[in-house]
């Protein structure tokens, strides 16, 4: 599974794309034009595939191409264009290893050529068909008996396939509810920008009364501080709001971790609905990364919503932000660069996570909830490998989950 730019460039790479591409790390599919990844005589069919897609068609295609490791594999490809606000916003690429199924139709195509010559050769050969007629029998009869297993490989296959196109049509679903949460971002930041400019007028009013301030009751006065500082909350959850449903690209910039949890946490008490509390716990000092601030708060939204999730609307989420040295971090972080790591937890007091369930828990479009489309978690590891880091997950059945982003600690200045 691949996600690439409107230029064909690969901007995330599930984690099996990652096994079959680069098994020494991901990071270097980043940013690399996918039809390098094709060899020299089939550059030209992938370019125009990537045409076809662009105009808004969606197009399939059966390819060999060698992996990482120097094998040549056959790979059914299905390139699909996502559209937002009528332009083409990025493409969605699913490549399926279909080498068992291209070799068995080969393997059933010689073997139904070695039948009909073998046939032929036996009439032929019969002058006396009265005294071959058993002979001839038996062979057809062992002849037939191959063919039909290599039938019901082919119809274990066609189960496989239909696995695959399952695959493809809740790709093509999420591409339909990518592009509706498209639109109601839009419609979010539109009415988030008019209650803004709405709270501007009550703040100049406000203000004005601040200005006589001492013509009022002392109640009156105590109210008027009341109001004003509801209003100052207000602009702020309008203005995260607003940050919050903007559609950018990913600007990476050295800042607090423990800040941006704080400021974020604000924001979260209130999609969290009053049943769900947040309790943060944060080591004192600097925790400095280099993240993209909207992507961090995004993937934070994520993980706090399954844990609300996880605990069906009701209890308290605990969020830990914190230091600690390298070496810590599994085999998910490769960067060796870093001092030492910093993380922010979120842990939940839910059911807890089946060890299969655990193990599939960053594939896209793989989902446990009804209705859900299996993107959110995918999102929030491509967001953390993308700054060097890694997700770790603690589950224990019965107990609860905690979820830990970790990134590498930046050692350049905060400013």
């Amino acid at each position: 599974m691949k996600e690439l730019d409107r230029d064909g460039v690969i901007r995330f790479v599930a984690g099996m794309g990652c096994l079959a591409l680069a098994p020494e790390g991901g990071d270097r599919l980043i940013g690399m034009p996918w039809l390098a990844l094709w060899p020299d005589e089939a550059r030209d069919m992938v370019s125009r595939v990537l045409q076809r897609a662009a105009a808004g068609e969606r197009v399939d295609f059966v390819s060999p191409r060698r992996t990482s490791l120097g094998a040549t594999r056959w790979w059914e490809v299905t390139v699909a264009p996502v559209v937002a606000a009528d332009a083409l916003d990025h493409f969605i690429v699913i490549s399926r290893d279909v080498t068992e199924r291209v070799e068995l139709q080969v393997a059933l195509e010689s073997i139904n050529e070695l039948l009909q010559e073998r046939l032929n050769e036996s009439v032929a050969r019969s002058a006396n068909a009265s005294t071959r007629y058993g002979t001839l029998l038996e062979r057809l009869e062992d002849e037939h008996g191959a063919r039909r297993e290599a039938e019901r490989r082919v119809d274990g296959l066609a189960g496989q396939l239909d696995m695959a196109n399952r695959a493809l049509a809740l790709a093509e679903a999420a591409t339909h509810q990518a592009q509706k949460q498209h639109a109601i971002g839009q419609l979010v930041s539109g009415i988030a920008h008019d209650f803004n400019n709405m709270l501007q007028t009550v703040i100049v009013s406000l203000s004005g009364l601040q200005d006589a301030a001492d013509e009022l009751t002392p109640h009156q006065r105590r109210m008027l501080n009341y109001a004003v500082e509801g209003t100052r909350h207000a602009t702020a959850l309008t203005r995260r709001l607003l940050a919050f449903a903007r559609s950018q690209p990913e600007r990476a910039e050295p800042m607090d971790l423990g800040e941006v949890v704080a400021n974020f946490v604000d924001f979260a008490r209130h999609a969290m609905s009053g049943r769900v509390g947040i309790e943060v716990f944060r080591q004192p000092g600097d925790l400095p990364v280099w993240v993209d601030r909207h992507h961090l708060e995004q993937a934070l939204m994520n993980v706090c919503l399954n844990a609300r999730d996880a605990m069906e609307g009701h209890g308290e989420i605990v969020i830990e932000v914190g230091e600690r040295p390298m070496g810590g971090m599994r085999e998910s972080v490769r960067n060796d660069q870093a001092a030492a790591q910093v993380f922010v937890t979120v842990a939940d007091h839910g059911g807890g996570m089946a060890e299969e369930v655990r193990d599939r828990l960053f594939e896209p479009y793989f989902t446990t909830k009804e209705g859900g489309s299996g993107l959110g978690l995918a999102q929030v590891y491509g967001m953390v490998a993308q700054a060097g880091g890694g997700v770790e997950i603690e589950s224990e059945s019965g107990i609860g989950t905690k979820v830990r982003l970790v990134f590498p600690r930046y050692a350049g200045p905060l400013d």
